[in-house]
């Protein structure tokens, strides 16, 4: 007989949060993670209120706001020579944003899950699945004291990152499948000024700017695959050959904390996120190229979702759920993570950056909110500019 009614294997954004989440409903949840945390991880760290509105529904944000986090006032676009600022809207009357480290975020979801009544094993490393027939009903793992254990539940997910183990012991197949677009290495940095949550795009070149808890902030600076080679080579060079001019004068200014952390395995793909007595969740099911800074997001929507449609019964239905929700995410980041040339697109940038309801709109788009089909074509566009035109000209009148 199952012991519990999930066993979760991953304790980071999507694990921890839906080990809470279940436990809150009632559930018998086991959550297994190899790491001892507090404990740290490649990020791009980015909350927009499209993440931040799930930590202020689970009574967290303020918890989050606690640890000394930098609340963001807004949001930086540089594409190629057009400057865009701007604010999101607000999602689910949230409009609060935060670039929180790793490992302080992730200690906060397993503090929480353990509060809410799930029990959470560091240090526990799953090696294999249990089955019954076609039904997964268990797992096998080693324990922090070396000893073999093995636990059974209704439900195993897999919560174990982009090259999830669980993933493979079920053969989960993918079923939308694209190569890694972007390489990159990221840095920690002391006494580098920040204009809110800044994003570069240069051909060739992606470069984000997260200003974080203890007065550091995280640069990513990024390139299109084919450079990896040449990034992994020399990354100092590089990583500073990479960086916008003006933000290069800023980093110089300041002082590295950390050593580099690059990869060049950033996939983009959807994998088949639940079968018998399984389930994938966080990019373990989905993953997108870090470019628009939504995974974090991403992990705690699925951890929604999935405990939602546990809680109904219906498993199966998560996944086309899941899909549905962050297909036009996906869709927008394969197209800007092919860092084309930006200057034939520059006059259209131009129009957008000249027009506060056109600007809060792409705001929505590069934080998740709007799909970029919905914004982005000429006639919506000239609608938006055309309002302001007419709001200011009534204005003027009136004075």
């Amino acid at each position: 007989m199952a012991a519990y009614d999930a066993i979760i294997v991953g304790t980071r954004c999507a694990g921890a949060s839906l080990a809470m989440l279940l436990a809150r409903k009632g559930c018998k949840v086991l959550a297994l993670d190899r790491a001892r945390f507090p404990s740290d991880t490649l990020s791009t760290h980015f909350l927009p209120p499209r993440s931040t509105h799930f930590l202020d529904a689970w009574g967290l944000l303020d918890q989050l706001a606690a640890t000394g986090c930098p609340r963001i006032d807004g949001v930086t676009m540089h594409f190629g020579p057009v400057v865009l600022r701007g604010r999101p809207d607000g999602v689910g009357g949230t409009t609060a944003m935060y670039c929180p480290r790793r490992l302080i975020l992730d200690q906060l979801l397993v503090q929480s899950a353990r509060r809410a009544g799930a029990e959470l094993r560091e240090r526990t490393v799953v090696r294999d699945l249990l089955w019954e027939g076609e039904r997964v009903v268990g797992v096998r793992a080693t324990s922090a004291d070396g000893g073999t254990i093995e636990e059974r539940a209704d439900l195993i997910i897999g919560a174990d990152g982009i090259f999830s183990h669980v993933a493979r012991l079920v053969g989960s197949a993918s079923e939308t499948d694209l190569p890694s677009l972007t390489c990159g290495y990221y840095a920690y940095w002391r006494g580098v000024p920040t204009d809110g949550v800044e994003f570069y795009v240069r051909e060739g070149r992606d470069i984000l700017v997260f200003p974080t808890h203890h007065d550091l902030t995280c640069i990513w600076a990024g390139r299109s695959l084919s450079a990896w080679s040449d990034y992994r080579a020399d990354p100092e060079r590089a990583y500073l050959a990479t960086l916008d001019h003006v933000l290069f004068a800023r980093v110089k200014a300041g002082e590295r904390v950390t050593p580099f952390r690059g990869t060049n395995k950033l996939p983009n793909f959807y994998r088949r996120a639940s079968g018998k007595g399984w389930a994938l969740v966080g990019d373990a099911a989905y993953h997108r190229d870090p470019l628009t800074g939504m995974g974090i997001g991403d992990a705690f929507l699925g951890a929604t979702l999935l405990a939602e449609a546990i809680e109904r019964g219906s498993v199966d239905s998560y996944p086309r759920a899941l899909r549905e929700e962050t297909l036009p995410v996906f869709e927008y980041t394969v197209r800007a993570a092919a860092l084309n040339d930006p200057t034939p697109q520059v006059p259209l940038y131009d129009e957008i950056a000249a027009s506060p309801a056109a600007t809060r709109q792409f705001m929505n788009v590069l934080t998740g909110t709007l799909p970029y089909r919905a914004f982005f074509n000429r006639s919506k566009i000239a609608e938006l500019v055309g309002g302001d035109r007419a709001r200011k000209s009534a204005a003027a009148a009136r004075q």
